[in-house]
């Protein structure tokens, strides 16, 4: 838990990296998106980082696409909603393969390296489709950009993973397997290995190599040779960046936030995923509670009966008072605004549960439901208003 932060704004003010964790399609980008856009219109230089590949972000943003380089948003975005930000706002949405190869651009010895690894069949699978790669390429590029220190506050919405924290892992997952001694007993030689050459690759014919070659066929074996041949100088490099990434995001420059919605299986997903951050020390800033249904009438109003409303709707409709329609309107209008209290009613008692256990030190802001998406520069600041309590 971090200490001293009582608010929202205070998280937003005191840290230089914001994760936002939930599960999928609870609104982490567009939360990520808001907190960014607060951050900016408060005075800083923000970078919110992105996993959704949905345009209507960008739309939202004022930006026609966003890609793997950080875009600044446009003045003009902020004008037409009536804003005027003290800092600036930038965006880009994460590209696995651009960030594999940015990392191999970086830390390849040299071009001929370089090209041997782009033009690997397996390399381009290990870059796209790997399980685990696009977590870990995220954590690579927060690291990056962190240690550029060209933003004030980097804003990251989480990759859509089967376990929300996946991604915390992911660096030290990538570490653990280029590690392992089988691994490296194909890629780097040993002092039992060096007077035969090059691990299994230099055992010419042997039993193993052509059991493995009838399976797979000798082109394959000659591609992962190649591959590991040449990214092995990227190994040596995966475990101390997965360290100095997770000492980051457990130091007191970063903030978690569990973005979750009011249903009582994703509060309780959002519990655990608090548990696990404190569990391993690492700072949890609150819950944000996402698309809360609201009552909208008082209780005593969802007693009118349907005839008295119908008189009503006639005289607002210039319509017959005795025009059946307009019963069965009202009838239809109250059995909405009755449905519509009974979800505000579960999500009132989702909420107080989530209180009771969590403890009132804990931070829960609440964003309530929206009739409609938010994909305009104007649905984003309305969720800020909510979020931030403006």
């Amino acid at each position: 838990m971090i200490s001293g932060v009582e608010n929202l704004n205070g998280i937003v003010e005191q840290h230089r990296i914001v994760v936002c964790v939930g599960s999928g399609g609870v609104g982490k980008t567009t939360i990520s998106a808001v907190v960014a856009l607060h951050a900016a219109l408060e005075g800083k230089k923000v970078l919110v980082l992105t996993i959704d590949p949905a345009k209507r972000l960008a739309n939202s943003l004022g930006v026609d696409a966003l890609d793997n380089e950080a875009r600044q948003i446009p003045l003009e975005a902020f004008t037409a909603a009536g804003l005027e930000p003290k800092g600036e706002l930038w965006a880009m949405m994460l590209d696995m393969k651009r960030s594999f190869d940015h990392l191999v651009d970086r830390y390849a010895p040299d071009e001929e390296t370089r090209r041997k690894i782009y033009d690997n069949s397996l390399y381009q699978y290990f870059s796209t489709s790997m399980a685990g790669t696009q977590e870990y390429a995220a954590m690579e590029r927060l690291f990056e950009l962190y240690e550029e220190g060209d933003y004030d506050l980097i804003v990251l919405d989480t990759p859509p993973t089967a376990h929300a924290l996946d991604f915390l892992d992911a660096p030290n997952r990538m570490a653990d397997a280029v590690e392992r001694s089988a691994l490296q007993w194909i890629y780097k030689p040993s002092l039992a290995t060096r007077k035969l050459g090059f691990g299994l690759f230099n055992m010419g014919t042997s039993y193993v190599l052509k059991t493995i070659a009838r399976f797979t066929g000798s082109e394959m074996l000659d591609e992962l040779k190649t591959f590991l041949l040449n990214f092995s100088h990227m190994f040596e490099g995966f475990r101390s960046r997965a360290d100095k990434v997770r000492k980051i995001l457990a130091s007191e420059v970063s903030a978690f936030l569990v973005v979750t919605s009011p249903d009582p299986m994703t509060v309780d997903e959002a519990r655990f995923m608090q548990a696990r951050l404190l569990d391993e020390s690492i700072p949890f800033g609150g819950f944000i509670v996402n698309r809360v249904h609201k009552p909208y009438l008082a209780r005593e109003a969802l007693q009118t009966p349907a005839a008295e409303l119908a008189q009503q709707l006639a005289v607002c409709l210039g319509r017959d008072p005795n025009d059946g329609q307009m019963e069965d309107l009202g009838q239809a209008l109250i059995q909405n605004a009755l449905d519509f209290q009974t979800l505000a009613d579960l999500d009132a008692q989702t909420l107080r549960g989530l209180r009771e256990r969590t403890g009132n030190r804990t931070l829960i802001r609440h964003v309530p439901y929206f009739s409609r998406d938010i994909h305009s520069f104007e649905g984003l600041n309305q969720v800020r208003q909510e979020l931030f309590g403006q």
